[in-house]
């Protein structure tokens, strides 16, 4: 009877050790698949806003929010810094120089396409913490094309681009969904063959272009320095929809050149730090 009592709590340890390897593995894996999604942005490519009509009118549209709900007022863009967003990246130290490379790479490409005006469509956000102007689809289509080689020259070179969210609440379940059924094969095939390591593409979507806005950022919450025990407060549509847009529609304006951007602030010019930056005209 020992003996094989003996063997019972062994078989029991055994498998208590086993399941608790395997869960952890489960964890591991999750965590290493799903932590990248965290990561701040550091760095953006953009296109500065030059025409000043343009400025003077996004300007009023954040008066108009503001008078609403004053507590918006920290969200405003300074005037100074409008611009359409073409590329924001995470980029480390070691890449810095790297990023330059695929940076230039990229412009010897753009200057070879026939550069157009730009024209602006309406207003929306990112999950109401950002407010941009979007652009109308034939400007979309060109700064796509521009975005396009951008993406390829960083991408080969593994530097990581980070992507907008929108405020689709459709879209989110059904990312959360697709996310959880990979991680769900990836566990399987694991536990199925362990020679072959699983590779990490919870991040990687063969779809990712389509998730680039092109926009002009005019306000975001991320500019609030208070610091809120729930969330920040949010810019909804009933603060900015009835702002009459006529004369911002009928402007346009044709790009000059496109910059490389630090997100920190260099306080002796009071804009962004410049990189590098490429001329168009």
């Amino acid at each position: 009877m020992n003996i094989k009592k003996s063997i019972c709590k062994y078989l029991n340890f055994y498998y208590i050790f086993i399941k608790s390897d395997h869960n952890n593995k489960k964890f591991h894996f999750i965590r290493e698949n799903t932590k990248m999604t965290t990561i701040k942005p550091n760095y953006f490519i953009c296109i500065p806003l030059n025409n000043e009509v343009i400025c003077n009118e996004l300007v009023k549209i954040q008066n108009h929010i503001v008078m609403k709900y004053d507590k918006l007022k920290e969200c405003s863009i300074e005037k100074n810094k409008f611009h359409i967003s073409l590329l924001i990246l995470y980029i480390k130290k070691s890449q810095i120089e790297l990023s330059k490379e695929a940076f230039h790479e990229a412009m010897d490409e753009i200057k070879k396409i026939e550069h157009e005006k730009i024209l602006f469509d309406k207003l929306d956000t990112f999950r109401n913490d950002v407010l941009y102007l979007s652009l109308k689809e034939s400007s979309n289509d060109y700064i796509i094309n521009m975005i396009n080689v951008l993406k390829k020259s960083f991408e080969k070179r593994d530097i990581k681009i980070i992507y907008n969210k929108t405020k689709n609440k459709n879209n989110e379940k059904q990312k959360k969904n697709d996310n959880k059924n990979e991680i769900k094969n990836n566990l399987d095939k694991s536990d199925i063959n362990k020679d072959n390591p699983i590779k990490n593409n919870i991040n990687k979507n063969s779809n990712d272009t389509e998730k680039i806005t092109p926009h002009l950022t005019i306000m975001k919450n991320s500019y609030m320095k208070k610091i809120y025990v729930n969330r920040k407060p949010q810019i909804f549509a009933d603060y900015y929809s009835d702002f009459n847009l006529t004369n911002l529609l009928k402007e346009h304006f044709v790009a000059n050149k496109i910059q490389f951007l630090e997100m920190n602030i260099d306080s002796f010019t009071s804009y962004y730090k410049i990189l590098s930056e490429c001329n168009l005209l």
